[in-house]
């Protein structure tokens, strides 16, 4: 079975062209056009990796990353941000772990389709369990 990517991207041209790439490299490939369609099509799909701009009109790609990772579901899933803003402003603004990479626009070909390789090969992880309940609240 192969590996699914989804692509949260406002930029209908470069997504297609990233979509078209991964295709053909094997990959199933989902697409949405905003932050917040994009984190519920998160939420439904579970794709192995997704992509997503950092600047998006509306919901920025920060603020659709803390969604992502405020549901249990989505948590764990790797996520490139793909996007023209410097790296180092992408840096500050979100910490690069192990599941977070960042790839400026206009990067090669390789280089893309190593980090695509090295995030969807990534062994999927449980969901985090729930915050215990306080047994010091009252009813």
């Amino acid at each position: 079975m192969s590996k699914s990517v989804l692509i949260i991207d406002d930029d209908d041209d470069l997504s297609s062209l990233l979509r078209d790439f991964l295709v053909s490299k094997g990959f199933t490939v989902s697409r949405a056009h905003d932050a917040p369609s994009g984190v519920e099509k998160a939420r439904q799909l579970l794709p192995d990796l997704i992509t997503m701009d950092f600047n998006m009109p509306g919901e920025n790609g920060v603020e659709a990353y803390n969604h992502l990772r405020s549901y249990p579901e989505t948590a764990v899933i790797p996520v490139i941000f793909f996007s023209s803003t410097m790296l180092g402003i992408m840096r500050r603004m979100v910490q690069e772990n192990p599941r977070v990479k960042f790839l400026k626009k206009g990067c090669t070909t390789q280089e893309l389709e190593r980090y695509v390789n090295e995030m969807a090969a990534l062994p999927k992880l449980a969901p985090p369990p729930p915050p215990p309940i306080s047994k010091d609240v009252d009813y």
